[in-house]
């Protein structure tokens, strides 16, 4: 299997992050005509999505929050980058960073859960995000553990 050194494997991280986050800017230039693009599109039974006014309404807000939480999201994953790449992973600010994308997931699957009254789909992408989040919430109690350990740990020395 293919090892990528420590050092290398931070840095594609730190670019491949930056790649999405200006994908995420650029999107937001473009979101009606993706947005129109995704309504337009058929499902595996060849049916198109079929909204009223109002659900178009909750399209367009829903996924302009979701690119904003992304946005964060990869701008706070950019941060905690930059900081695995100066050794300070096990740091309060490592953990801040770890909870507010966690956070950003969350409501990111939430938010989708609304879509549900657009397309059933969206249940399901939601549920996905949520527990993505969740499991990041988990890696962040278990940093956040470390941390307190190492403190303590600094404390005695």
């Amino acid at each position: 299997m293919l090892k990528i050194n420590r050092k290398l494997s931070v840095m594609i991280s730190i670019v491949l992050t930056g790649m999405m986050l200006a994908g995420a800017v650029a999107l937001a230039f473009f979101m009606p005509a993706f947005i129109e693009y995704l309504i337009k599109l058929p499902d595996l039974s060849g049916a198109r999505l079929e909204l009223v006014p109002a659900q178009r309404v909750i399209v367009y807000v829903t996924a302009y929050i979701e690119l904003a939480l992304t946005a964060g999201g990869l701008g706070m994953l950019f941060a905690l980058l930059l900081l695995v790449r100066q050794g300070k992973v096990f740091t309060r600010a490592a953990v801040e960073l770890i909870r507010y994308i966690s956070w950003c997931l969350i409501f990111m699957g939430f938010i989708m859960m609304i879509l549900a009254f657009c397309t059933p789909i969206a249940i399901v992408t939601g549920a996905v995000v949520l527990f993505v989040g969740l499991a990041i919430r988990v890696v962040k109690n278990v940093i956040e553990e470390a941390v307190y350990i190492k403190e303590e740990n600094d404390l005695t020395v």
